[in-house]
């Protein structure tokens, strides 16, 4: 079953937490800014009258070896961690969890919120299954990780009564494209929630100038709504204004985090000198991730530009000799086999002819070549190329570069 957009899984957070906590609510997933907002709201729902305690686990070693996923040997053979000695599992010795059989020491009820708690949920998994049903009226646990562990069969069990109870949340990212990528960004999750939240805050956006933002700023949720708080501050809150334009964030937007090839080659075509330079050195100053988050290694970054760079030209040069054959511009990216952004790419083959887009390629081959003839740094190999397209600078041939 596909995880539900993390803005859902928050709307049920909010209705489980109103009807009042469970004896035990578990929240994962990738997302560090809405498991952040969903502890939030956890947190406000303990009731005043309940003795509460933090526990940040983050030392919390996973397993006796001390690494993530490794078996420390405490396996009876069923799945289930055995206590020292061989005992009930809930006699494993775990103070914080004891505390909430019959509430605190100056309250009636308890709650206990282990923060970054995937090590304590390993090492204490059995004891929390067993010692759930024992918990007092009004006290309950509230555990928080990226991921558990359900290898063991009582993890398994205890997260499955949990999702059937509904009291286990999942928060993944938002999806920047839409599943069917033919559609436009703006019907994407992440572009809506930049609209929603710019509603919210009383600088109401178009969809196209939140994409900009996003575009602008990266994909963070925290730096985009840092950003929101700057145009709120900027422009002053109004939720009855009409929605801002592209045009009217030009020059407003202060921030600027990460680019990618992807966007490099979009300003490229676009003949927007300023956005390309702007991507470029935004690549290099702070990196590129890849789908998975992590950081792409900086060796592999021209080549993976260059590459991006050059299939996105030649499938420009392609569409021009079909326009320039007679082909009509509303039929030419079906001819050309693409299916995303069809009006820009449209509008970038318009913009190109094929002198220009033959000369761009020209300049990304030498490119490419003197990344392996030459030490000088990718950035200034990718600027060179820019002052190449953009102001016609002198492309060097293989002579040039050979010493």
């Amino acid at each position: 079953m596909a995880t539900p957009n993390p803005e859902d899984e928050l709307a049920r957070l909010h209705k489980l937490a109103a009807r009042g906590l469970p004896p035990i609510t578990l929240v994962t997933g990738v997302s560090d800014h809405f498991r952040a907002e969903a502890m939030e709201r956890l947190l406000a729902a303990v009731p005043k009258e309940a003795e509460l305690r933090v526990l940040d686990a983050v030392d919390e070693r996973v397993g006796s070896g001390g690494a993530a996923g490794d078996d420390d040997g405490d396996d009876d053979g069923d799945g289930e961690a055995a206590a020292p000695g061989g005992g009930d599992p809930a006699a494993e010795i775990c103070p914080e969890l004891q505390e909430l059989r019959g509430g605190g020491l100056f309250a009636k009820s308890a709650f206990l919120v282990v923060r970054r708690g995937a090590g304590f949920w390993y090492r204490h998994v059995a004891a929390i299954a067993a010692l759930v049903p024992k918990f007092g009226k009004g006290c309950g646990l509230v555990l928080e990780a990226v991921k558990v562990d359900r290898r063991k069969k009582v993890a398994q069990a205890l997260v499955k009564s949990l999702n059937d109870s509904g009291a286990a949340f999942d928060f993944r990212d938002l999806f920047d494209m839409p599943y069917d990528r033919s559609r436009s960004p703006f019907e994407g999750e992440l572009c809506k929630w930049v609209v929603g939240r710019a509603a919210r805050l009383g600088v109401p956006l178009q969809p196209d100038a939140a994409w900009l933002l996003v575009m602008q700023v990266g994909k963070a949720l925290g730096h985009l709504l840092a950003e929101l708080g700057r145009l709120r501050d900027r422009f002053g809150a109004d939720p009855k204004r009409k929605p801002l334009a592209p045009a009217d964030l030009r020059g407003q937007l202060t921030c600027s985090f990460e680019s990618t090839p992807f966007e490099l080659a979009e300003a490229v075509l676009a003949g927007d000198r300023r956005l390309a330079q702007r991507s470029v050195r935004a690549m290099f100053e702070r990196g590129v991730r890849g789908k998975d988050g992590k950081a792409m290694d900086t060796g592999g970054l021209l080549p993976f530009t260059t590459s991006w760079l050059y299939g996105q030209l030649t499938t420009a040069y392609e569409g021009r000799l079909l326009l320039d054959a007679g082909t009509s511009p509303r039929d030419l990216a079906a001819k050309a086999g693409v299916h995303q952004f069809a009006d820009r790419f449209t509008a970038a083959v318009q913009k190109h002819d094929l002198a220009r887009l033959r000369r761009g390629l020209l300049a990304l081959h030498a490119c490419q070549r003197a990344s392996r003839l030459t030490g000088e740094e990718p950035d200034a190999l990718l600027e060179r190329f820019l002052a190449q397209w953009f102001d016609g600078a002198p492309i060097p041939t293989l002579q040039d570069l050979e010493p």
